[in-house]
């Protein structure tokens, strides 16, 4: 067993020691995976039906798999084996089974990939059932782990794949015929984190396949979120816009801000100015991320952030800064590292690396669970810092989608600054 190094690591710098502690955390977090997948040998991809708070497991009524969790297992699996070649081999096997799941999900629903699924893969109700030829953020997630295992292969068919699952999704957002997981939005806004998982996906094939198309589209999305959620003039990046691409305030005149979101946004907006760079064509683009998304950034930590119990609120009214949802989910804090660390790349920043601290320390000094291999608790209330059993989006624990891929990445952009060797 790798020994947690939880409190080495509380208060470090960006160098080797704070390196070395997330490389033996995320060790930990493997084992874990992989024992459940060796325990549940015959579940149709990947299975985390388990209390993120006592660890204990669901009832199988509870257990049935979610396509976005298994192309997000799929997705970090094939990542993790880069890095862990000792488990490469599992981990393979792991991200196969969960690719296995959703090919039968595709064959089994035209080519859509549901929500959740029954054991034999059609499509089980859970009140955001796509219409025929709609598409949803779960069929970004199977285009990730498509991408992310068939490019390391590698396999043809699975990349062929991948391409088609991204175009046919991407056509259904620029249509309006995406649904929502799991809260279908009212038909009088549009919700941006879709388009920003859309970002984050045309990076990682733009990285994978050495595809300028890829880089276009991930051009248009950022002008389009610039445009359409970002008021310039306030700081904020708001969660919904009108169809017609206008800031959506709603019944009460609050403009709803979901720092989380923000804050993947500005993360995915500075990881496409550095894919762009060798580009001219998007150098005025570049020059508009580098002028607002650092600032983006820093207005979603002052203004999310409890200073009470350190954590990012789940939402926010942009205008009074006032919380809306005051529960705080893990998967902002790791996706926060992640967004400082590549601004920090771009500007040098000395604020940015002090946030980056508290940050770090909130997310191992908060919500690490010994139960469960110091998974994380996946919700923590703002108003008392402690663990509260409100299930973000499914019961599900993330397969290490936001937690251990943005602290694999951390490290990455570590040692591409030079602050870590390799």
């Amino acid at each position: 067993m790798v020994a947690l190094p939880v409190e080495q690591m509380a208060n470090a710098s960006i160098d080797n020691r704070l390196v070395s502690g997330y490389t033996q955390y995320l060790e930990l977090r493997i084992r874990f995976l992989l024992d459940r997948y060796r325990r549940f040998p015959d579940f149709p991809g990947v299975q985390t039906g388990y209390s993120s708070i006592s660890g204990q497991e669901f009832s199988a009524e509870d257990c049935f798999p979610y396509s976005w969790i298994n192309g997000r297992g799929a997705c970090v699996f094939a990542r993790f084996a880069d890095s862990f070649p000792q488990y490469r081999q599992d981990l393979y096997a792991f991200a196969e089974q969960a690719l296995e799941a959703l090919e039968q999900h595709a064959h089994k629903n035209d080519g859509h990939f549901p929500f959740a699924a029954n054991l034999d893969g059609t499509e089980r109700d859970l009140g955001c059932v796509c219409p025929p030829g709609y598409r949803s953020c779960s069929d970004l997630y199977a285009a990730m782990g498509f991408l992310e295992l068939g490019s390391r292969r590698p396999d043809a068919a699975r990349l062929r794949m991948a391409r088609q699952i991204f175009a046919d999704a991407l056509a259904a957002l620029e249509a309006q015929r995406f649904v929502t997981e799991p809260e279908l939005t009212p038909p009088d806004r549009v919700l941006e984190n879709p388009w920003s998982i859309a970002l984050d996906v045309a990076n990682e094939y733009f990285k994978q396949l050495h595809d300028a198309q890829y880089l276009a589209h991930g051009a248009k999305i950022v002008a389009y979120l610039l445009d359409c959620y970002y008021l310039q003039d306030h700081g904020y990046y708001v969660e919904y816009a009108t169809p017609d691409g206008q800031p959506f305030g709603d019944e009460e005149g609050r403009y709803i801000v979901d720092p989380g979101h923000a804050i993947e946004f500005c993360s995915f907006s500075l990881e496409f100015a550095r894919l762009a760079r060798d580009h001219p064509r998007y150098a005025p683009l570049r020059q508009r991320i580098d002028r607002h998304i650092p600032n983006l950034l820093r207005w979603n930590l002052h203004h999310g952030w409890n200073p009470r119990h350190p954590g990012i609120y789940k939402t926010i009214d942009g205008k009074t800064v006032q919380p809306v949802n005051d529960t705080m989910p893990w998967w902002i804090l790791p996706e926060t590292l992640l967004a400082l660390i590549l601004a920090y790349e771009r500007t040098r920043a000395d604020d940015l690396l002090e946030w980056y601290q508290r940050a770090h320390n909130a997310y191992f000094s908060t919500y690490m669970n010994p139960k469960t291999d110091y998974g994380p608790f996946q919700n923590i209330a703002g108003p008392t810092g402690q663990p509260v059993d409100i299930v973000p989006a499914c019961k599900f624990q993330d397969p290490e989608f936001h937690s251990g891929k943005n602290l694999l990445s951390v490290v990455q952009v570590a040692q591409r600054l030079g602050l870590a060797s390799a």
